[in-house]
């Protein structure tokens, strides 16, 4: 073995560096992407306010629950919760204690409008440092001890010493707090200790204020009114990832069902299970995305090897079939073929996989299976084809060009992958790519194995429809190009199988990646609504305008009014957002843009439709106005109207809270910083842009379309080299017999280009007609609006110049490539 691999060391060299490019990549990229997921998930739970993600246990006396005694007893409580946590939970939660009890809210008599709340919070003592006084002591009597956060305290005019009367009992304040920046987890969760909340309640004619106050706990915990404990359990973002989401999920459910069953009055508060639907939504899509370009790499990265596999067969058969005539047995003779392979292969495979740890990311199964199978794959190929090829003596084989008749297993075959393909890709449509469906993930794929049986059964009727033609002319070189391809017309089924799925789904590929980037840049300039977006909370001079307007990099700017109202419509009004601008000097803002704005009206308003019904209605800003309806408006970019309704007018002189901008970002930020108020927001498309596309799971899903597709293109081309290279020995010994004749060296490399051209040329049309179609095959059934943060079911954009170029690149280097190699066929180097 250790001679023959010797012999044909280039052959061996290749096979060994194509297993063990594709071992790396199939075991390293998934956990890149892998590391990625997880992420997502911790990205989405740290982005989310702690209070939706803590699992919070709620007792509520005040649905006839039995009371708790002292803080040790609410304490203990805490322990048996967490025993009653599932495994999935138990792992993901933080030991940090954060429990507590309040009596129900109270009217401050003594105090116009003002209301307060008792509270005692177990982790109080390291979350607040008190500025004036000391902390509350036990309750004497009726008579509370409180500590107020003193910028609370001071908005409402509330001092040390001052006696709060409340209903049946009272509450000194003993001293006044700030909060200790360090304890996030607690004023995320009792933020309403650090601030006064203000509203106007429905029925109330004056505006109410809210405070809260931290009270001693054995006082709170034993007074004879409605109470309310509560103990959160905080989840570490860092210890969800990809693979324990669906069990935490699952927990949060079971353990709701727990508390539920623990008596009247207990609930869990968490969104932690919404939380984790949205990702899983997300990241099931993803994995299957992944999984048909993955699909698609391996099935051309094995036909890859394959066909090295069968080039270095091929060039020891000589050798083989010496050993099979001085009397080598058939096993014999497989085992010393499999074995040249297998040293080639089995060490690369290894190396790869190990090769794939310097690599981030967690390790998956197919980490440890996709470089086994390859190998195995290679070896178990390797023993059929030289097994085959041996299997009778030399003298009772024929190489002649007599074509065999396809076995009727092959045919049933066939029939099956054409028939999985087209049913795979129609449930797909219906049902959705983000399923637990294998079937529906091997879809695409699938379908372009059809696709590529179907090219194998038509590839030989325009070749001879060719050939029939270039027989009747003058030129004799075409005529024998296609002979030439026609004779090797027997053996381009494995590079069909592997060159038209990886021209279909790199094609489909780059379409996707090109589809999101400009789907999110739509999105981005959805979410802005111009290329630089300054808001307000007040109204901007009209001075300050005009001197933007006027500053070098700044090519326009549009002021316009944005805020939410009650129309008067109905008893008692309908909220809705305002927009006063003007739509004519908007549309010349953000022409050439992603953007489609209305038009217009000549007089009157835009409104959505739950307005349409009105003849007319007034609104009180940004002036008194009457709104007469003139058009209808579903959206308007920049503004989130979060399913309110929306009313478009005119601009307003001197009312704009919002200035709408073309040029320079820097110049903007500076001339922002040196004339607007203070506590201006600036916004840009593209740091929108980056927002959107810095998303964990969307940059994990473009960069494996990127690497799967430019990847695609290599072993495409692999491919086509390693089968025209097949065919040097018979196309030498041709072009050696007509060079007799007077053969030149261009017209070898015609030759060799009409050889190879009709299977690229059909293949590419094939590979390139299903790259295009896949997105209107798969119909809704791939939903990428996510990813472009757009509203689920936006349809996807999917440009075709990426599939086009994409498929031209590959077929036009292979033909550059035939037509530069087909010279040295003459000579017999190959």
């Amino acid at each position: 073995m250790i001679r023959l691999l010797a012999a044909h060391r280039g052959v061996a060299a290749l096979l060994a560096a194509l297993v063990l490019s594709v071992s790396l990549l199939v075991a390293a990229l998934p956990r890149m992407l892998e590391a990625s997921y997880d992420e997502g998930a911790q990205r989405l739970l740290s982005n989310s306010p702690p209070q939706l993600t803590s699992l919070g246990v709620v007792l509520s006396t005040s649905y006839y629950a039995e009371p708790l005694g002292g803080i040790e007893q609410i304490v203990a409580k805490d322990d048996d919760w967490r025993t009653e946590l599932p495994p999935a939970l138990r792992q993901v939660t933080n030991a940090e204690k954060l429990i507590s009890v309040e009596i129900e809210q109270q009217r401050i008599l003594n105090r116009r409008n003002e209301h307060l709340t008792l509270a005692w919070v177990s982790s109080a003592e390291s979350a607040v440092r008190y500025v004036k006084g000391r902390p509350p002591g036990p309750r004497k009597g009726n008579r509370f001890d409180v500590g107020l956060a003193a910028p609370a305290a001071a908005e409402v005019g509330i001092k040390v010493g001052d006696v709060l009367q409340l209903d049946g009992f009272s509450a000194k304040v003993t001293g006044l707090y700030e909060p200790v920046t360090g304890a996030k987890a607690f004023w995320a969760h009792y933020d309403s200790l650090g601030r006064v909340i203000r509203a106007l309640p429905v029925g109330a004619m004056e505006e109410q204020m809210y405070l809260a106050g931290l009270t001693d706990g054995d006082s709170v915990a034993t007074m004879n009114t409605k109470r309310t404990y509560q103990w959160f359990m905080t989840v570490k973002s860092g210890a969800v990832t990809a693979r324990n989401a669906e069990a935490v999920r699952s927990g949060v459910a079971d353990f709701r069902y727990r508390v539920s069953d623990s008596g009247s009055g207990i609930s869990l508060s968490t969104n932690l299970d919404r939380l984790m639907t949205q990702f899983l939504d997300r990241l099931a899509l993803t994995r299957t995305l992944i999984a048909v370009l993955l699909g698609g790499l391996i099935v051309v990265c094995a036909g890859t090897i394959a066909l090295a596999v069968r080039l270095l067969a091929e060039r020891v058969r000589g050798d083989l079939a010496l050993m099979r005539a001085r009397g080598a047995s058939l096993r014999q003779v497989t085992l010393m073929g499999t074995g040249a392979a297998a040293l080639m292969a089995v060490p690369a495979a290894l190396v790869g996989y190990l090769a794939s740890f310097a690599v981030p990311g967690p390790v998956t199964p197919i980490v440890h299976i996709g470089p086994a199978l390859l190998a195995l794959a290679a070896v178990g190929f390797c023993a059929a084809w030289v097994a085959g090829a041996h299997r009778k003596p030399l003298d009772q084989r024929r190489d002649d060009i007599v074509a065999a008749r396809p076995s009727p297993r092959r045919i049933a075959m066939e029939v099956l992958v054409v028939a999985l393909g087209v049913g795979g890709v129609q449930l797909l449509r219906t049902r959705g790519l983000g399923t637990d469906d294998p079937l529906l993930s091997l879809a695409p794929l699938l379908l372009a194995l059809a696709a590529a049986v179907v090219t194998l059964r038509v590839y030989p009727l325009p070749l001879r429809l060719l050939v029939r033609l270039t027989a009747r002319g003058r030129n004799a070189s075409s005529y024998l190009g296609l002979t030439m391809a026609a004779r090797a017309a027997a053996g381009v089924a494995l590079p069909v199988l592997a060159l038209l799925p990886a021209l279909s789904i790199g094609a489909y590929g780059s379409a996707t990646v090109q589809g999101i980037d400009t789907a999110q840049r739509q999105a981005a300039w959805q979410m802005i609504g111009a290329e630089i977006r300054v808001e307000v909370d007040r109204d901007i001079p009209t001075r300050l305008v005009e001197e933007l307007r006027r500053t070098p990099g700044i090519d326009a700017v549009v002021p316009a009014s944005v805020g939410p109202i009650t129309a008067d419509v109905g008893f008692r009004g309908l909220p809705a957002t305002v927009v006063a601008v003007d739509l004519e000097a908007y549309r010349r803002l953000v022409s050439g843009s992603p953007l489609t704005l209305p038009r217009a009206p000549d007089s009157g308003a835009l409104i959505t439709r739950g307005l349409s019904a009105m003849s007319s209605f007034d609104i009180s800003w940004p002036k008194q106005m009457s709104v007469v309806p003139k058009g209808i408006v579903t959206s308007f970019p920049g503004v989130d109207v979060a399913g309110q309704d929306l009313i478009v007018v005119p601009a307003v002189a001197g009312k704009a809270n919002t200035l709408l901008i073309s040029g320079d970002a820097e110049a903007v930020r500076s001339a922002v910083k040196a004339g607007m108020p203070s506590g201006a927001v600036i916004r840009t498309v593209d740091g929108a842009l980056d927002g959107i596309a810095g998303e964990p799971l969307a940059s994990a899903l473009v960069t494996g379309l990127w690497v799967v597709t430019l990847a695609l293109a290599v072993y495409a081309l692999i491919g086509v080299a390693i089968a025209f290279v097949s065919r040097a020995p018979e196309r030498a010994r041709a072009h050696a017999l007509l060079a007799v004749l007077g053969l030149t060296g261009r017209q070898a490399r015609v030759l060799t280009l009409l050889e190879v051209t009709p299977l690229l040329l059909l293949t590419t049309c094939a590979g390139v007609a299903l790259g295009i179609g896949l997105p209107a095959l798969l119909g809704a059934g791939v939903d990428l609006a996510a990813y472009a943060g757009l509203p689920a079911g936006t349809p996807s954009l999917a440009p075709r110049t990426p599939a086009l170029l994409f498929a031209a690149g590959v077929a036009l280097i292979a033909l550059v490539g035939s037509y530069l190699g087909g010279g040295h066929a003459k000579s017999g180097r190959s």
